[in-house]
C-alpha cells in the first residue's frame, strides 16, 4: 500500500523522534511528503533538519512542557493530521520487592504518563482536522509477565487501556490505535557493554519469522495506521513481533 501525504497542510507530530523507531518513522514520513515536527528530551535532533522537518525539545512527563510544544506547533499550523507517541524506557531493572516507589513511578510515568500528557494536550488540534489519527506505542511485554520489568509492562498495558477509552471518547473525529512490538533492534535491547538483555540467537530460533524486528518494520505499521487504509480502525492494538506472540 502506498501511503501519501502530499498536502502542505499535513503536519504530523512525533514524540520520541530520537528513538530508533522514531528516527525510522520520521524518515519514512518525510519520504511521503509529510511535514514532520519531531520532539524528544534531547537538546538536538538525530534527524537532519530540512524544510519539512522541525524539532522541539520536550519533556513529555511535564504537561507544561508538552503544552509549550503545542504552542510551537500552533505557530506553524492550526491543525495536525497525526500524533505519534513513542516514549518509553526502563530505568531500573528490579523486582517489585526490590524497587523503590520513586523508581517505579519514574519508569511507569515515562511509559504511560508521557502518552497521556501529549494526547490530552494535542486533542484540540487533532479535532480540527477530519480523519486525524493518534498512534501510541505499547509493547508486547504488556501481554506477558517478565521479571524485573514491572513498571514498564504496567505502563505499556496502561497505554492500551487508555487508548481504547480515548478512541471511544473522540470518535468519529479522531482514530486512536496502538502498536505492540516484540523485540526490535534498537538501543532498547542492549546493555551498556553492548550485549543484549536476552539471548538474541535463541530468541530468533523460536520466532516463526526467524528474526527480531527492525525499526523500519515497526514504523511501517505506524504509517499504515495513519493512512487512508486504516480509516475503519480505532481502539485496536496491532502486534508486530514476527509471530513470537500470536493474539
Amino acid at each position: 500500500m502506498k501511503v501519501s501525504y502530499k498536502s502542505k497542510d499535513n503536519y504530523i507530530v512525533v514524540i520520541g523522534s530520537n528513538s530508533g523507531i522514531g528516527i525510522a518513522l520520521v524518515k519514512q514520513l518525510l519520504e511521503t511528503g509529510a511535514i514532520v515536527i519531531g520532539a524528544d528530551i534531547q537538546e538536538k535532533s538525530k534527524v537532519p533538519f530540512n524544510e519539512n522537518y522541525l524539532y522541539y525539545k520536550v519533556n513529555p512527563l511535564d504537561y507544561n512542557s508538552v503544552t509549550s510544544l503545542v504552542d510551537f506547533v500552533k505557530e506553524k499550523t492550526n491543525k495536525i493530521v497525526g500524533l505519534i507517541n513513542l516514549s518509553g524506557a526502563i530505568t531500573h531493572f528490579k523486582s517489585i520487592e526490590e524497587i523503590s516507589i520513586e523508581e517505579w513511578n519514574h519508569t511507569y510515568d515515562i511509559s504511560f504518563k508521557s502518552c497521556f500528557n501529549s494526547c490530552k494536550a494535542f486533542l484540540p488540534l487533532l479535532k480540527s482536522t477530519p480523519n486525524s489519527a493518534i498512534v501510541n506505542m505499547s509493547s508486547g511485554l504488556a501481554f506477558i509477565g517478565q521479571k524485573n520489568y514491572g513498571p514498564y509492562t504496567a505502563g505499556k498495558a496502561s497505554v492500551i487501556a487508555f487508548s481504547k477509552t480515548l478512541a471511544a471518547e473522540v470518535a468519529p473525529e479522531i482514530r486512536v490505535n496502538t502498536v505492540a512490538p516484540g523485540a526490535v533492534d534498537t538501543n532498547f535491547i542492549y546493555k551498556e557493554d553492548g550485549s543484549t538483555r536476552f539471548n538474541k540467537e535463541q530468541y530468533e530460533k523460536i520466532v516463526p519469522l526467524g528474526s527480531i524486528g527492525t525499526p523500519e518494520e515497526i514504523s511501517s505499521v505506524i504509517l499504515f495506521l495513519l493512512s487512508d487504509g486504516a480509516t475503519h480502525m480505532t481502539g485496536q492494538c496491532l502486534h508486530v513481533n514476527g509471530g513470537a506472540g500470536m493474539h
